[in-house]
């Protein structure tokens, strides 16, 4: 059933390093501008109360405004998954080194 998964798997970690970096980050950075902002509503609108201008779509309208404008809160939630994989591989290989 998750072949499909294993394939692409074995796919990406035979990479050579460039290749491998290049798609992590292009991977990360659609995380950050598609699937973040998608969270932030859902925990938005089960802790607070649903967006005041409109739903789930007009979040993602007023996020890609806010990146063209530029608003330093929009530029955090597109990075925010790359800084957070850094600081994880950071962390791995600080604790190999131990």
């Amino acid at each position: 059933m998750f072949t499909w998964f294993t394939r692409a798997r074995a796919w990406y970690v035979s990479q050579p390093t460039l290749t491998f970096e290049a798609v992590t980050l292009g991977i990360a950075l659609l995380v950050g501008l598609l699937v973040m902002p998608a969270l932030i509503y859902l925990a938005g609108r089960y802790t607070l109360s649903p967006y005041g201008n409109g739903g789930v779509f007009a979040l993602y309208l007023d996020f890609f405004k806010g990146l063209f404008e530029p608003r330093a809160s929009c530029w955090v939630v597109v990075i925010g998954p790359l800084v957070f994989l850094s600081l994880v591989r950071l962390f791995r290989l600080a604790l190999r080194k131990l």
